[in-house]
């Protein structure tokens, strides 16, 4: 076996777990299976890729959150820079779930923080030279397995992933409530 081939199409059945999911269905027949099947395995992947981000930001002494932080001004492009509102709806986190994961970059020399022109009350976090160089070696040499796995779907699943993955983010998008600005996702107040 070419350990370099794609994988060969499982069913779901053949996935571990499906039984879980089954029982899960045959106590609750109004649902659909396929959106229960699709949801679990969205569930899983997620989980996954979880992981696998922690054990990278962990192998390079850092968190998730300073990950993704670095991970989103790199995506930013140059100048490399963004205001923490930028940084927040790139990552669907609070503006103070920002404040200590920059404040930790910044004294690891991996970020930079600036007044922003526009709102002198404001700040600019821009990707240092050393934060550039660290965000380059994390995705050019310690690319997680996730990255490795979609890269070597055939174009045939590509080309379904790519036609249909923009369809359903912008439908939870729509209908996944915001998080509360005080942060207290998932507290309903009445």
């Amino acid at each position: 076996m070419n350990p370099d081939a794609p994988p060969s199409p499982r069913t779901v059945e053949e996935v571990p777990g499906h039984e879980a999911l089954i029982g899960g269905l045959e106590v609750w027949p109004q649902l659909d299976p396929f959106a229960a099947t699709v949801r679990w395995q969205l569930l899983q992947l997620g989980q996954l890729v979880q992981r696998s981000i922690d054990r990278v930001a962990a192998a390079n002494g850092l968190s998730h959150a300073e990950v993704a932080v670095l991970a989103a001004l790199k995506r930013f492009g140059p100048p490399f820079e963004a205001s923490p509102s930028q940084l927040q709806g790139a990552h669907w986190v609070t503006l103070p779930g920002l404040a200590k994961p920059i404040a930790r970059l910044e004294a690891l020399g991996y970020v930079a923080r600036r007044p922003n022109p526009g709102d002198r009350r404001a700040v600019i976090v821009q990707l240092t030279a050393e934060g550039h160089r660290k965000m380059t070696d994390i995705i050019e040499n310690q690319a997680p397995p996730e990255y490795w796995a979609i890269a070597r779907l055939d174009p045939q699943r590509r080309a379904a992933l790519e036609a249909v993955l923009p369809d359903l983010l912008e439908l939870l998008l729509a209908s996944v409530p915001a998080d509360p600005p005080d942060g207290q996702a998932g507290l309903e107040t009445t």
